[in-house]
């Protein structure tokens, strides 16, 4: 039908039956509107994927100009990833309690908007207080803006394809890995000062020698201050979800917005009746400690757990690549292309997973990304050498695309294991909490580098080091296997609707309170002590002291959740 005025169709949608959102918007299928959600979110995911990894293409420059004299800065360099991270915790657990109270659109654009400006004031840094600082803050708005996208991804997506966009959202952020490793090597590593304030730099390495460069790092976090300009794009092109008006109990808002949609994407609508729209009862405690209770405590279990795996080994290692291979005997230049590749590797991963978890299932998907991870793993551990460039990159495309193809198989779950009303909190706190274990990855890996049983001549043995994330992807193939149900197939507001019945006294205040002590621990052991204790990673301790703080949240789940299993299976 040509899309003009004349072509209007007012009739009630489902013969005048009640519906619901979910219903309305998988009869429309993949439309105009569909793709305008896709392309706007995308770059938002861009700038978002760039703004963190900007910082790992840049550690080993931004390491040169903070301690010149420290070939070997081992905790403090992986810190310069931490800070970002941890503003990312405190962003993701407050902005996704944000979005759900005043929506997903409002949420989005100050989210964008802030983490614009506060990348801005890094180009001029001359020290950790001073850089630590306004990443902690930027990180704020990052992992604001991660969970958001999930979420509008799932609540505009119909059912059967909700899986592949989902994914896709991820591909857009890893596409800002890879571009800020595009843009990041050739800057960071002119001859030439490209800013007038990118002093120079003599710095000493390893083997005693000095070198000089540029600090023409700063003009990369220039760059990441572009979107302050995309907020403002969002403000006038982004339309809040139908699911969120709904939920909030605003039928007409979300009505019109479904007639919005269809008029847009095909120049006719029928008429959603407010009186008809059937919205799934709401949980009656919408705090964040709900995600504990006894009704969400194995959904929050599948989650987190294996996001945290995801979180640790993708963060750690994307920290840690270019010194890795600098170490082995590569080019500063060539080793930030090592990891440039192991990132585009993930945007292929990211591209595929979704069409597979759509076809195979959530589970069964997940399981067979840690699968894979453990082999690329051992693979690079045994063929990791020098004067074998090509051979290298093969391995950081094969572990590129293991590693990231496990951790966006955990995408699709997380909006689908929570109702409208808690669904934002439920993905942005499961974000924040697997985000201790980047942040903590970076410094723990750095930590474990530098300990004598690692070391071979006086230099790292990385070969021995990547072994140790066999652990975490056995961990995240457990956790799968146990704790993640199916979901893949149904509607959003099936799945709400599935849910059993609540119980008023089961608010999860307890359990909550017991995580919390527990990631206390976690931070303790893995962030605060290698930072603040002098020589941490030296003290025979250390080691299985950081273990206990990262095993703890499994075993705190593989105690609540699998109470609460066992009591289902009765």
């Amino acid at each position: 039908m040509s899309k003009n005025t004349d072509a209007v169709v007012k009739e009630p949608f489902n013969g005048g039956k009640e519906f619901t959102v979910s219903d309305v918007i998988d009869s429309m299928g993949i439309n105009g509107h569909t793709w305008l959600v896709f392309v706007l979110l995308g770059f938002a995911m861009i700038f978002d994927g760039y703004d963190f990894m900007v910082v790992n293409t840049t550690n080993m420059f931004v390491a040169h100009t903070f301690w010149p004299n420290n070939p070997n800065p081992g905790a403090l360099m992986g810190s310069l990833t931490t800070w970002g991270l941890l503003g990312m915790v405190l962003g993701g657990a407050f902005g996704g309690v944000m979005s759900d109270a005043i929506g997903r659109k409002k949420t989005l654009v100050i989210a964008v908007i802030f983490y614009g400006v506060f990348t801005l004031p890094q180009a001029f840094a001359m020290n950790l207080p001073f850089f630590a600082a306004f990443r902690l803050i930027a990180g704020f708005g990052v992992g604001s803006c991660i969970p958001i996208v999930t979420t509008c991804f799932s609540e505009t997506i119909p059912s059967k394809q909700r899986g592949v966009f989902v994914t896709f959202g991820m591909a857009f952020m890893v596409a800002g890995w890879v571009l800020a490793g595009i843009i990041g090597n050739p800057i960071c590593n002119s001859t030439n000062q490209l800013v007038p304030f990118a002093e120079q730099v003599t710095y000493l390495n390893a083997d005693g020698s000095t070198a000089t460069m540029y600090a023409n790092w700063r003009l990369c976090y220039l760059i990441g201050a572009i979107p302050i300009v995309y907020g403002i794009i969002l403000h006038f092109a982004m339309h809040e979800t139908p699911h969120w008006f709904a939920n909030k109990g605003r039928k007409e808002e979300a009505c019109k917005a479904l007639e919005g949609i269809e008029q847009r994407t095909t120049g006719h609508h029928h008429v959603y009746d407010p009186a008809k729209l059937v919205v799934p009862p709401k949980p009656k405690n919408t705090k964040p400690e709900v995600l504990f209770s006894n009704k969400f405590i194995v959904a929050t279990a599948a989650i987190w757990t294996t996001y945290f795996v995801g979180q640790f080994c993708v963060y750690g290692m994307n920290a840690w690549i270019p010194t890795w291979f600098k170490g082995v005997g590569y080019s500063s230049s060539d080793a930030v292309t090592l990891q440039t590749w192991n990132n585009f590797a993930a945007i292929l991963s990211n591209v595929t997973v979704g069409f597979v978890s759509d076809k195979i299932g959530r589970k069964k998907n997940l399981a067979f990304g840690w699968v894979l991870c453990i082999v690329a793993i051992i693979l690079c551990s045994l063929f990791v050498r020098a004067n074998a460039f090509g051979l290298c990159i093969f391995l950081m495309l094969l572990f590129g695309f293991a590693l990231n193809y496990a951790i966006t198989a955990v995408q699709p779950l997380m909006p689908e294991s929570y109702p409208t009303a808690i669904r934002n909190t439920g993905v942005s706190w499961c974000q924040a909490f697997a985000r201790f274990g980047g942040s903590g990855s970076s410094i723990v890996l750095g930590a474990i580098a530098g300990m004598s049983a690692f070391q071979v001549n006086g230099a790292t043995n990385w070969s021995s080091v990547v072994l140790v994330l066999i652990i975490p992807f056995i961990l995240g193939l457990v956790c799968t296997l146990l704790f993640v149900t199916e979901t893949g197939g149904k509607s959003m507001d099936e799945l709400a609707a599935a849910e059993s019945e609540e119980d008023p006294n089961d608010t999860g205040k307890t359990q909550f309170f017991i995580m919390m002590v527990v990631v206390l621990i976690l931070a303790i052991l893995c962030i605060v002590c290698p930072l603040v204790v002098s020589g941490w990673s030296k003290n025979p301790v250390a080691l299985p002291l950081m273990g206990i703080g990262l095993l703890l949240p499994f075993l705190y789940f593989f105690i609540f959740a699998g109470r609460q299993l066992a009591k289902r299976t009765k």
